[in-house]
């Protein structure tokens, strides 16, 4: 797994219109990802993401669906083990 196929993930799980990441700071959030302890929820990703990103811009409905959560901290852990 790749850094952009985890930037696409990220957008997609937290609807992302608008954000720049650079390598480092995907590696850095990938990173954070893979060894996040708590639930995978969108909250909890959107938090490590504005930790390591700042601001982002996003679209916002209502309801919540935390599926497509787990598959992103799978292709995080995944890319952190590749990485050794």
């Amino acid at each position: 797994m790749n850094l952009e196929t985890l930037k696409k993930e990220i957008e997609s799980a937290l609807m992302i219109t608008k954000w720049s990441p650079s390598e480092e700071e995907l590696a850095k959030i990938a990173e954070l990802l893979s060894n996040f302890q708590g639930e995978a929820t969108k909250s909890n990703i959107s938090r490590i993401v504005l930790e390591v990103v700042g601001s982002y811009e996003c679209i916002s409905l209502e309801g919540v669906d935390n599926s497509d959560l787990t598959t992103l901290l799978s292709l995080a852990t995944k890319i952190k083990n590749d990485d050794k």
